[in-house]
């Protein structure tokens, strides 16, 4: 997914005024979705299994996190012009993807429109960013323990005076609120948190001292490590085991938001001055995504071999170890080769900077 702008308040058009530590949360995300993905087993604790909580709401919070700072830096008037475009990148990226045949659900679909909405929102205050995520959360839940049939019933008036059929309608509503292992509220209260968080570290009309925000990232980390231990904790306690990933439950949500906001903030106080390993490749991450699922569909046309499991899958130590050692060093051999312009961004970065060039702050 192409990385939202990580403008600083105070940071310069021409250095692009890039948070690293965004980049390297990005980097995290990145390398949490190919354990998602390929990972053959838990590794010690079940530690691994934590990957399947973490991605899909981290590059959910990203969103929001790139939003509110996009908007504090351009302005609505700009922000949401340019989100618009990565918006459109992104569902064009879904239907490249859909060609390549890996076995992944494609998450794009779901930040394309979550990018949309935030583009709307992120300039609202602190405290209606707040008030939101927690509706937009409750409300994702409800809706996730409601039969789609049902919620459909509610809709299919408004949805007819648009000219759609339960049939048409029927499909969106599973994917995108009921059934889907992406629900799109949880997607909005996961930005709304990600726009909180970023803007109590770097201040709203004026940066923070450097100080103050590493202590602020480390007291959001700390609430998360907290939030996370004691839903793990309560979890398997009462069932013997951690949640479920993707269930949409109040235990999943909650372990979900507490391991984002332990990246998110501490990132924000720990990243240090030489996170290039990481914060390379979470500049590029719409690149390093599609290459990913080109990866995984090559591999699962391809004979016997490392990349294929017992039972025919790509779940794998080997594929693991290719798309991790890829994802970190192709994307610095990129910046190594192309040194100026647009492109140094990434592949389809560049495509994505020149076209939302028009809307870039006046120099």
């Amino acid at each position: 997914m192409p990385a939202p702008s990580s403008h600083a308040p105070a940071a310069t058009h021409t250095a692009r005024g890039r948070l690293v530590w965004v980049d390297v949360a990005r980097g995290l995300a990145l390398v949490a979705m190919m354990v998602a993905h390929t990972a053959p087993a838990g590794g010690p604790g079940g530690v691994l299994h934590l990957s399947e909580h973490l991605t899909a709401p981290l590059f959910a919070a990203l969103v929001g996190v790139g939003a509110r700072l996009e908007a504090e830096w351009l302005g609505r008037g700009r922000a949401v012009p340019r989100a618009l475009v990565r918006a459109a990148a992104l569902f064009g990226a879904v239907w490249l993807t859909g060609h390549f045949g890996a076995a992944v659900v494609n998450v794009l679909a779901h930040l394309a429109v979550l990018t949309m909405v935030m583009a709307l929102l992120a300039a609202l205050p602190l405290g209606a960013h707040l008030v939101l995520a927690l509706l937009s959360g409750g409300g994702g839940l409800l809706l996730a323990a409601t039969p789609t049939a049902d919620v459909v019933d509610r809709l299919l008036p408004a949805a007819q005076a648009l000219g759609l059929s339960r049939a048409t309608l029927t499909p969106w509503v599973s994917a995108f609120l009921t059934d889907g292992p992406y629900r799109l509220p949880l997607f909005l209260a996961w930005a709304l948190l990600g726009a909180v968080l970023v803007a109590t570290v770097h201040g709203t009309t004026t940066a923070a001292p450097a100080r103050r925000a590493r202590l602020t990232g480390l007291a959001w980390a700390a609430g998360g490590i907290a939030l996370a231990g004691v839903v793990l904790a309560l979890s398997r306690t009462q069932t013997g085991a951690a949640p479920v990933p993707y269930t949409a439950t109040p235990a999943e949500a909650l372990l979900d938001t507490g391991l984002v906001l332990t990246v998110l903030g501490g990132c924000a106080a720990l990243a240090p001055r030489w996170a290039g390993l990481l914060a390379v490749p979470g500049a590029m991450t719409l690149s390093v995504y599609v290459a990913h699922l080109w990866y995984l569909g090559w591999v699962r046309g391809l004979g016997p071999g490392p990349w294929r499991s017992a039972t025919g899958t790509d779940d794998t130590w080997f594929n693991l170890a290719v798309l991790v050692a890829g994802a970190l060093l192709l994307p610095l051999l990129w910046r190594a080769v192309v040194r100026i312009g647009p492109f140094r961004a990434g592949p389809l970065e560049g495509v994505v900077r020149l076209l939302t060039a028009p809307f870039d702050r006046a120099r």
